[in-house]
């Protein structure tokens, strides 16, 4: 009977330690100034040990894991995607952790690992709700791709109802603007659908139920035609009380619609870029870098660098590609090789980017015939507040707009302490609640 339970424990012993890696485990990966947070999740299967990775801050989820290895209370992994390894060692106790390395690119980072405690999101809207929600599938005329969304309706909707079409910023998202395990798309439509007012909401083209056909040639001109679908399905519907919130990228096509769809009643800017992108990418780089540490002058050269690289760009010049990049490097040797690794990548043609950089809103916004409120944060450090606004009020007249700055607000428009990327998934508050009130009620003013 002994040597039997020898054998039956002998079997069940790595199973046994399997499960104690199984589950979500959370740990910092720190890079100078930068820290990111890495998500591995683990899941048992008989003998075996399956998993992936996510990194919330850079919008990766679900990275598979090709290997695992567990001997003993040591783990070792491999994502061949990323070229990352993972090695550490499980100690256990009242709060067990992995302590480990990272090794990536010839890099080697130490990070421990907790069990991960799951974020909270407060605001994610729960059921029962007290609306109507439609599931939609609409087509762009130009290139016929199939976009799919959720129409949101209040009970008492009818054709003058309020109804608005929400804009992703740049990247491809879901319906519900999705970044972080925040879903301000989801809320907005929600807290409007509660004060009488519907929303359109709808996947970018390549994510969700939504088609990619064209995509890696896909410009923000291509996706203000997404957004016309999405109008001109309303209108089908008899929907004559029309307009647009859009943020960031979304609030400058809001701002191209505007000044092309004669009959749209408003348009509402969330953290809108109303300035060439060519000077948003050039702002933005200049404040991430010397809040991420980097010295003023240096930051400066690297904001150097890009408009030679911008301009080489929007011009569409012929160039000896391989001798601009060793001029290049040469120019700006000041700089530390990490900012000049990218110039090869940044000269390669890219059409979003090369769009991007060279269109100039300035005449669509002297053509906005509609009302329009512009909502900013003033801890944005993607789109800066003042720069934005005063364009629109540069030419848009002042009886059509009304522009707001809140405090301590950053790009997602949640209460902050630096407004850095980094803050995004840390912070619980998904749209802070003053933006969703004054949103509705000027919508609900607008005439």
């Amino acid at each position: 009977m002994k040597h039997l339970t020898s054998i039956i424990l002998a079997l069940l012993f790595p199973v046994a330690i399997l499960a104690q890696f199984a589950g979500e485990w959370q740990g910092k990966l720190s890079m100078g100034q930068a820290e990111l947070t890495l998500v591995f999740k683990f899941a048992q299967q008989d003998s075996t040990l399956t998993g992936s990775l996510d990194v919330p801050q850079q919008g990766a989820k679900d990275l598979p894991i090709d290997k695992i290895k567990v001997d003993g209370n040591k783990i070792t992994l491999s994502i061949s995607a990323i070229g990352l390894d993972y090695e550490g060692s499980l100690n256990e106790g009242d709060m067990p952790t992995i302590v480990g390395e990272i090794h990536q690119m010839g890099y080697t980072f130490p990070v421990t690992l907790k069990p991960n405690i799951k974020v909270n999101r407060p605001q994610t809207p729960k059921g029962p709700f007290p609306y109507l929600q439609e599931e939609v599938v609409f087509y762009n005329s130009t290139d016929g791709n199939k976009l799919s969304g959720t129409l949101v309706k209040p009970l008492m909707m009818n054709s003058k109802t309020p109804v608005a079409v929400l804009i992703s910023g740049s990247g491809q998202q879901n319906r519900d603007e999705e970044i972080m395990e925040h879903k301000p798309f989801w809320v907005i439509a929600d807290y409007l659908a509660r004060n009488g007012i519907a929303t359109l909401r709808y996947d970018d083209r390549g994510i969700g139920g939504s088609e990619a056909n064209g995509l890696a040639t896909a410009t923000s001109e291509t996706f203000k035609g997404d957004a016309l679908a999405a109008i001109n399905l309303l209108k089908n519907k008899g929907l004559e009380n029309i307009g647009i919130i859009g943020h960031s990228e979304g609030g400058l096509i809001a701002f191209m619609l505007g000044a092309e769809v004669e009959d749209l009643k408003f348009v509402v800017s969330l953290a809108g870029t109303a300035v060439s992108g060519d000077q948003i990418l050039l702002e933005q780089n200049r404040l991430l870098l010397e809040k991420s540490g980097v010295s003023a002058d240096i930051a400066a050269s690297y904001c150097a660098l890009l408009t030679d690289i911008f301009d080489l760009k929007r011009n569409n010049a012929q160039f000896d590609r391989e001798g601009k990049i060793a001029e290049l490097k040469n120019k700006y040797s000041n700089l530390p090789s990490q900012m000049t690794d990218n110039i090869a990548a940044l000269l390669q043609p890219q059409a979003w980017m090369d769009y991007f950089i060279s269109y100039d809103p300035t005449e669509a916004l002297k053509k906005i015939a509609c009302k329009v409120l512009a909502l900013n944060g003033d801890k944005d450090v993607q789109v800066v507040a003042k720069t934005n606004l005063d364009a629109l009020k540069q030419h848009i007249s002042a009886e059509q707009l009304t522009t707001k700055i809140y405090p301590n607000l950053n790009h997602l428009f949640q209460h902050c302490n630096t407004g850095m990327p980094n803050e995004y998934y840390q912070i619980e508050e998904t749209i802070a609640p003053e933006v969703l009130k004054d949103i509705a009620n000027w919508i609900k003013e607008c005439k």
